[in-house]
């Protein structure tokens, strides 16, 4: 819908927060201008710290106790910047609902489902205890969760992340909002997941006429699904128009660079992604100046010295603060804007003895109630110098079996062989030694680094265990982080809780990378990272393995960050390998019905593609405990027949050098999809 500033819902004029701290006043919002008209889907997108988040929850009331607000921010006439009021107490919850990002941390573990879904509904609109929980299972019956009567007597933990994220959607629409704010609440699900959750969103919205809000880090989330879209920078809105135009001319240096960064399963395999340089602003003081001129490649010194007004070109409503925005029909000249060709790899040869070599692995843990099959007999085979990504679902193994190859979880059978040499067989000093040869790094880059160390000390752990010492110790440590772009002199004293998420992610590739592996098998890397920080991680992977030969192991549940880094790819589903072949005739043709469903629900940042036309994959992953008889991927598979009940598919070649364990697999090639916007912008 056209967006109509006198017709506003929402509207927000030079909103600020502050909040003091011992370094100083921060401000994650400096002078926010925004308008939401009822029944208008908006997206709100920008790195962490951009100040959406806070942005949200300052509509919602639920800012830091210490902060202080400014400026205007009304909903339908009621002021929500003043405080606690009798009026803005009416709005929240009712009128006005969110969907938090971790659907188990907003969740009260120790209260029933039923009883917090119909919370709102008795406090608001005076419901009884019997209409309430009527209310709650009407509710849950409305966001698809199975069986919904019998899930009122359950609590949070007993749900999988998906139906909590259901859940926390009917504990919104509880009181009928005519505003519903979704900040992240697709992040931490799987793909197809992910797609379920913003399609019942939108289809809700279009049912009950609402507006909506839709916060997240991920411009294909926003593509398709919103009528605008307002770019975030440093606490302020740096670029705002319709969505289709956002996408076809985007003017602001910021959203050019974020677009650019983003990988997409049209681009060629192993290009080096554009970056944002450097990293975000301190939110410390509020400079008179453009807080991304630090950043910019096209900054003149008025940027550096003057602060740019957010400004409408034309009637179009298509707003920007920039002093020099890119031409709107101007290819992309700068390095943001271009993916390029990697640097020469090592590339697998044929015929050679593979470097890694799993053979039946097979992962099972006994919890109450009976054994996980984590990893059920998967195999594979790596050459020197390749990458071979894994992708699934959570849940379906290839995190056991990555920490399993490495020894960092027991395999209950089977083997990984390092150049001939079986791992599972050594002892404890035996594999001490061979873990020089073999490396991991872990998905949540703060947590993985030991914060009692400093930055040289958790680099220094393995060469430490393996008796280097002194000058020779420290003169490793310092090249391994110059090696992927840390300064040790700047940061190497400091403590993990001190560096940025990407930061982090660096110190423990570089931990990895001192005892110079062979072998690197990465865990989602960059799941935890933003999409401007994740393109500088994934292009120093790439350099790394470009530079010493590496044989890598990616594993992730982003298929389009697989799809640019690996040159083959195997697809697991509730620890089998379903689908293992070349990553272009993978994405291109898919031979498994669920690799298909996986890749159809990549978020692409492409407005004008149509979500409909794409097949969706229905229901959860079964349990690992029961796992289903014959081929395990049935009981959601839109193919499947009675044969696939009562026999197991093995994995066979489908085609050459393409493996699929299906009865009846795809066949032939769909028509290639046209270029998106961003792949249109790198061209």
């Amino acid at each position: 819908m056209t967006h109509d500033e006198a017709k506003s819902l929402l509207r927000i004029r030079d909103l600020s927060v502050r909040i003091p701290t011992a370094r100083g006043t921060i401000w994650p919002l400096d002078g926010v201008d925004l308008d939401l008209g009822a029944g208008e889907t908006l997206g709100l997108v920008g790195e962490s710290g951009s100040g959406k988040s806070m942005l949200v929850r300052s509509i919602m009331g639920v800012t830091p106790a210490a902060s202080t607000l400014s400026g205007e921010l009304t909903f339908d006439g009621v002021d929500l910047a003043g405080g606690r009021t009798e009026q803005a107490r009416g709005v929240w919850g009712k009128r006005v609902a969110m969907v938090f990002q971790d659907s188990m941390t907003s969740l009260n573990p120790v209260v029933r489902i039923g009883r917090q879904v119909g919370e709102g509904a008795r406090r608001h609109l005076g419901l009884t205890a019997a209409q309430a929980r009527e209310r709650a299972l009407d509710l849950l019956d409305l966001v698809g969760i199975p069986e919904p009567r019998a899930r009122l007597a359950q609590y949070p933990h007993q749900l999988s992340g998906g139906m909590r994220q259901r859940v926390a959607i009917a504990m919104a629409l509880a009181c009928d909002p005519d505003l519903l704010i979704a900040d992240e609440a697709t992040t931490a699900l799987d793909v197809t997941i992910q797609r379920q959750i913003l399609d019942l969103l939108q289809e809700i919205q279009a049912t009950r006429g609402m507006a909506m809000i839709i916060v997240s880090h991920d411009l294909g989330v926003v593509a398709g699904r919103t009528d605008r879209i307002a770019v975030m920078y440093g606490g302020r809105i740096a670029e705002e128009s319709a969505t289709r135009t956002l996408f076809a001319e985007a003017r602001h240096r910021y959203t050019r660079a974020l677009l650019g960064a983003l990988p997409t399963l049209d681009m060629p395999r192993h290009s080096v992604l554009p970056t944002v340089p450097g990293s975000a602003p301190d939110p410390v003081g509020r400079p008179r100046a453009c807080r991304f001129a630090p950043r910019c490649p096209a900054a003149v010194d008025r940027c550096r010295t003057e602060r740019p007004r957010l400004l409408s070109q034309g009637d179009s409503g298509h707003r920007f603060a920039c002093f020099v925005p890119v031409e709107p029909d101007a290819a992309p000249a700068s390095a943001h804007a271009a993916a390029v060709a990697a640097p020469p790899a090592a590339t697998p040869a044929g015929g050679q003895p593979p470097r890694l070599e799993v053979r039946d692995l097979v992962c099972r843990y006994r919890v109450p109630g009976g054994t996980i099959h984590a990893v059920s007999g998967i195999s594979f085979a790596m050459p020197p110098g390749e990458t071979l990504g894994v992708v699934g679902e959570s849940g379906c193994g290839k995190s056991s079996a990555a920490k399993a190859i490495v020894r960092l979880q027991q395999a209950a059978s089977g083997s990984v062989l390092l150049d001939g040499t079986d791992l599972l067989t050594l002892s404890p000093r035996e594999m001490r030694r061979r873990r020089t040869r073999i490396q991991i790094v872990l998905q949540d880059p703060i947590a993985s680094l030991n914060p009692r160390k400093t930055v040289r000390g958790c680099v220094a752990e393995g060469l430490l265990i393996q008796g280097v010492r002194g000058a020779e110790l420290a003169a490793k440590v310092d090249d391994a982080l110059r090696g992927v772009g840390v300064d040790p002199d700047i940061h190497g004293g400091k403590k993990a809780y001190q560096l940025s998420g990407g930061q982090a992610q660096r110190v423990a590739i570089a931990r990895a990378m001192a005892l110079d592996p062979d072998v690197l098998v990465c865990d989602e890397p960059v799941s935890a990272l933003d999409v401007s920080v994740q393109a500088q991680v994934l292009n120093l992977l790439e350099r790394l393995k470009a530079e010493r030969g590496l044989t890598m192991l990616f594993v992730s549940h982003d298929l389009s960050v697989v799809r640019n880094i690996s040159d083959r790819v195997a697809v697991m589903y509730l620890g089998t390998i379903v689908e293992l072949g070349d990553a272009d005739q993978v994405y291109s043709a898919p031979a498994h019905p669920y690799t298909r469903a996986l890749i159809g629900a990549v978020p692409v940042p492409d407005p004008t593609r149509d979500h409909a036309s794409t097949p969706r994959l229905e229901g959860q992953l079964p349990s690992p405990l029961s796992p289903p008889s014959g081929c395990r991927f049935r009981t959601r598979c839109p193919m499947a027949r009675q044969e696939c009940a009562d026999k197991e598919p093995p994995l066979v070649e489908v085609a050459p050098g393409r493996l699929a364990a299906c009865h009846f697999p795809l066949t032939g090639s769909p028509e290639p999809a046209a270029p998106s916007p961003t792949a249109r912008m790198r061209q």
